[in-house]
């Protein structure tokens, strides 16, 4: 055969198999789905736990996709979450994880950078997550250094600040942590990097990685909360396990949770709740109640067409859109509507 056509041929069998394993992908991630909207209650180990029923009209395609910038910040290399402000508008926050110093990045939608605030009274043992929500200053972020790869922190911590203005906006800073929560999980260690909080200042956290039941069944990620007292008592606190997502971790990063974004922390003048979820390379969006409990599933999109390095932050955007960041230095800034 002539040197050309085996070259075509070649490109349309690598076409093929590539058709065929988005196919069988689609298809499990559908069948995963149905499983954990039927039984994630059962399989959780604990009947009491509600599941977010899969909706029939499940989408598997962002639109509106764009491509608004990268990170201009040459220190940002590990962005871990993204919430946007509620001081100044068009600015979003973000930071670095584990073996990086404490220190929060402001940049705007193109992901260029405008400056940098140093957290006082904190230590960035593995921040993996951040929220926006009130407090008694107004408004407040929520820094959550709750990573635990290997599952071995007998407690974790969750940092909360007075919103600062970025450098040169003319406003105070609020750069000195206010209150500081500790807290554990019932039944044991758990690594986290999806948090978001409620209008009470409560806590919501979903788990990340593979967890396993009493017979060795994959476990559905499940959710924990903080109630708003425990900012005011001095204690330990002991997180509630309250819920579950049809999101099963498997060693796969596709179903690991990275973070999330809760649209109405503040009043109902949000609008209707909606709840984010992101994976590594997936996308749900749910309904949710004002107390910030996960409802419906609304929706599923596929993230895999974005070529992140390591998609780990989510925000939204006023339009309904979502931001999306990744790790790496100079990593690309992600807008996309899901459905």
């Amino acid at each position: 055969m002539p040197t050309g056509n085996r070259a075509v041929l070649a490109r349309a069998v690598h076409a093929r198999a590539r058709d065929h394993r988005k196919l069988l992908q689609h298809v499990l991630s559908m069948a995963v789905l149905a499983i954990a909207a039927a039984g994630c209650a059962v399989e959780s180990g604990d009947s009491r736990l509600a599941v977010p029923a899969a909706s029939t009209g499940v989408s598997t395609s962002l639109s509106e996709v764009s491509v608004l910038g990268e990170f201009t910040h040459r220190d940002l290399k590990e962005s871990s979450s993204a919430v946007p402000s509620r001081r100044t508008p068009g600015v979003f926050w973000t930071h670095n994880d584990a073996g990086n110093d404490e220190r929060l990045f402001a940049f705007d939608s193109t992901g260029r950078d405008l400056g940098t605030v140093r957290v006082r009274g904190s230590r960035n043992r593995d921040w993996e997550a951040m929220a926006i929500g009130p407090c008694d200053e107004g408004v407040c972020l929520y820094i959550g250094d709750v990573g635990d790869n290997l599952r071995e922190q007998k407690s974790v911590t969750v940092f909360r600040l007075a919103e600062p203005s970025p450098p040169g906006y003319g406003r105070a800073a609020g750069d000195t942590v206010n209150a500081i929560l500790r807290f554990q999980y019932p039944d044991g260690a758990h690594d986290v990097e999806a948090m978001w909080v409620a209008a009470d200042t409560s806590l919501w956290l979903a788990t990340k990685r593979r967890l396993r039941d009493a017979s060795g069944r994959n476990r559905p990620s499940l959710v924990y909360r903080v109630p708003a007292s425990a900012w005011r008592a001095n204690i330990v606190a002991v997180a509630e396990l309250v819920d579950s997502l049809p999101i099963v971790p498997t060693n796969n990063p596709s179903s690991m949770v990275t973070d999330a974004a809760y649209s109405a922390p503040f009043a109902v003048s949000d609008g209707e709740p909606r709840l984010a979820v992101r994976t590594y390379d997936r996308l749900l969006v749910f309904t949710s109640t004002r107390a910030g409990r996960p409802g419906t599933l609304l929706a599923e999109c596929s993230l895999e067409d974005l070529n992140e390095v390591q998609g780990e932050g989510i925000a939204w955007l006023p339009d309904g859109r979502v931001l999306l960041t990744s790790e790496k230095r100079g990593a690309p800034v992600h807008a996309a509507r899901c459905p």
